[in-house]
């Protein structure tokens, strides 16, 4: 029971709307989402669905995280998303 507890009071992990950069390659790209713990939920139109870790964060965890993100070379845009 306890893990159960421990998984609900998780929340969910923050997503973002990223895009990246046209010359970005799959080898960075999969570099950034590893060092991020980035999953990929989906995509369209060059911009992707990221979630990332496995806990939620606060909101400033969040903007410093897209901050940084957008930051990254290859990365053109990265929004917060729900």
């Amino acid at each position: 029971a306890k893990m159960t507890r421990e998984l609900a009071a998780a929340g969910t992990p923050p997503r973002a709307l990223v895009r990246f950069a046209p010359d970005a390659k799959m080898a960075d790209i999969n570099t950034l989402l590893d060092s991020y713990q980035a999953t990929v939920l989906g995509g369209a139109n060059g911009l992707f669905r990221l979630q990332f870790g496995g806990k939620s964060m606060s909101k400033d965890e969040v903007a410093g995280l897209m901050s940084k993100l957008r930051g990254e070379k290859i990365v053109s845009l990265a929004e917060a998303a729900p």
